[in-house]
């Protein structure tokens, strides 16, 4: 039996959510227990006060150290093994890992903080510290509640099908996939045929994919830690939107602030062709009106499609394969709407300070969420004149690093941008 141990001001708070379905089933079958202790009763005054005014001034109360961790040392003389748990918005966000490994103790003991929480010096007492999500409660309670149903649920017995907890959301480290039951027809709204089956392995097959679509398209963050197989993690992330890129030589800004068309080097066409090839992009566009820059840039490609480079080295055929030369940036958006069907938004990339821009993330959620083709822009010399900024869509959020240091090669750039949008994680 795991041993619920509460620290609350307000007890009452968990009458209703402990007095129902499967957490009042766990407690009849003694599968777990739940005591409510009211730090008041450890007080010494005569009005039993449990918080006062913070030193240094600001506005609300700090719950004082005395009662709690009266309350706190009293329940370790009975139970010395006992988990002390303070629920803040200052801990380690609460999750599934956390439910597991917490459903193996025998006591936990939820300290309730309230006000404008308690005193630092609690802390000292108390094993660790888990907050439920990045937002502040009024007080500790319906964190406490939240943290007793997730583990409470892990304990053999408690569930009266222990296979649904395996199956559940983030147990596997993916989300779970979508439910249905009768009827089988709702509103012309129909079960997916492969339910009906009655082909055990293909409905696994199915629930395992809808999976792995469900956590790429809402929580991809989860898929860095996920045990996946060597195929799925290879799978790109769910992008429905064409993706292009372009490397502009024309018109950028040189050091002084000149328009000038830069040089086309072999590395930047390289690097970028072969990043694009990694994250799934449809084209590559070269740009420059110069004649001989554009000879260049044929030779350059020509020898990994079909001179000696296309028998040397297969998978650089294969990346270079996507890149193509245009004259200018109008050209390209007509290629694009021409191969796709449909004009392109267009993103321009820049490192230098400007107005709001759109985050990746947001970026991201469009290219999951869109069919229209997507065209990102990269700069070359000192960046893309203002020209090229007016006909933008959208202006992608700067790359930050941690030095201040802000002077990233561009195929540097392009691939920390394709992973950032394209990426696992």
């Amino acid at each position: 039996m795991l041993v619920f141990t509460v620290i609350t001001i307000f007890p009452e708070m968990f009458a209703s959510p402990l007095g129902h379905s499967i957490l009042k089933k766990a407690q009849e079958k003694a599968l777990i227990a739940v005591r409510l202790v009211d730090p008041r009763s450890y007080t010494t005054d005569r009005h039993h006060v449990t918080d006062d005014y913070p030193y240094g001034g600001g506005q609300g109360m700090v719950m004082k150290p005395e009662p709690l961790v009266a309350a706190i040392e009293d329940i370790r003389a009975k139970s010395p093994h006992a988990r002390v748990i303070l629920l803040s918005p200052q801990g380690s966000v609460f999750n599934q890992r956390h439910a597991a490994r917490l459903a193996q103790e025998k006591e936990l003991v939820l300290v309730c903080g309230r006000y404008e929480g308690v005193d630092e010096r609690v802390k000292s007492f108390v094993d660790e510290e888990l907050s439920i999500g990045d937002y502040t409660l009024s007080g500790g309670e319906p964190a406490a509640n939240v943290v007793i149903d997730a583990v409470a649920r892990l304990i053999p017995g408690v569930l009266g099908n222990e296979i649904s907890a395996v199956d559940e959301s983030f147990v596997n480290g993916l989300l779970e996939y979508p439910q249905y039951t009768r009827p089988e027809d709702f509103r012309g709204m129909k079960v997916p045929e492969v339910l009906l089956s009655g082909d055990h392995e293909r409905v696994r097959r199915w629930r395992r994919e809808l999976s792995l679509k469900l956590t790429s398209e809402r929580r991809p963050d989860l898929l860095a830690t996920a045990p996946l197989t060597q195929e799925e993690k290879c799978r790109p992330l769910a992008v429905q939107a064409p993706l292009y890129v372009a490397l502009l030589h024309y018109p950028v800004y040189d050091k002084n602030g000149q328009v000038v068309t830069s040089a086309v080097t072999n590395m930047d066409i390289h690097d970028i062709a072969r990043a694009g090839k990694t994250y799934g992009i449809k084209g590559f566009y070269v740009v420059t009106p110069v004649k001989p820059l554009q000879k260049l840039a044929r030779k350059i490609i020509d020898h990994w499609q079909e001179g000696y480079g296309s028998q040397y080295n297969v998978t650089r055929k294969e990346a270079l394969a996507l890149a193509r030369i245009s004259d200018t940036l109008d050209d390209v958006l007509i290629d694009v709407e021409r191969e796709s069907g449909e004009k392109p938004l267009l993103i321009v990339t820049s490192a230098r300070a400007g107005e709001k821009r759109a985050s990746f993330a947001a970026l991201r959620d469009m290219l999951r969420n869109n069919t229209r083709p997507f065209l990102i822009l990269f700069g070359t010399g000192w960046g893309l004149t203002e020209a090229i900024f007016s006909q933008a869509d959208y202006v992608l959020e700067a790359i930050e690093g941690t030095s201040g240091y802000n002077h990233l090669s561009v195929r540097s750039a392009a691939a920390i941008v394709l992973d950032r949008l394209l990426g696992q994680s």
